[in-house]
């Protein structure tokens, strides 16, 4: 409810120009009472809850990182697909293994290691499965599936970037 009291119109004497702007100071208020009283109850709601942490271990970071482990499936056409893992072609039968030897070799931290530590580093490492666009997706799925058995389960597809850069 607003409404101006002073005016230079030359309207009629006594008569008050209607005004449209809302009157806010009632709701500037009522927020203000309502932030003082959620001020003062926050503290009073909050309940202390003990949470005991694990003891942090001493992790040192690895001063050398491990180059990518690459399989790569090719097809020619008509033909059988080839497996491959880094530069060397394997079988799909020997794939597990030989992926396990390449991790080794590309990971020099784990080479460090012995027994179930070596192990679990190894296992642990991404490796990136790229195939032809043509390929089959049954053959892609079954060197994954041939992957996860020999207990890599960390594989990431790599797309080929066809973008035409000018």
């Amino acid at each position: 409810m607003g409404a101006k009291i002073g005016g230079g119109g030359g309207g009629k004497r006594g008569s008050h120009d209607i005004n449209a702007e809302p009157n806010v100071i009632p709701f500037i208020d009522v927020m203000l009472v309502l932030l003082i009283i959620f001020m003062v109850a926050a503290p009073i709601a909050s309940v202390d809850v003990q949470v005991s942490m694990p003891a942090a271990q001493d992790i040192i970071p690895s001063k050398r990182p491990p180059k990518p482990t690459w399989v790569s499936l090719k097809q020619e056409p008509g033909g059988t697909p080839q497996v491959y893992v880094m530069n060397d072609q394997v079988s799909f039968e020997t794939l597990g293994d030989e992926l396990h030897e390449a991790v080794l070799f590309n990971t020099p931290d784990a080479q460090d290691l012995t027994g179930d530590d070596r192990e679990i580093m190894i296992l642990s490492q991404r490796v990136y499965l790229r195939a032809q666009g043509d390929m089959e997706y049954r053959h892609v799925v079954r060197v994954m599936n041939g992957l996860q058995a020999r207990g890599f389960v960390k594989v990431a597809l790599v797309a080929e970037d066809r973008r035409q850069i000018y």
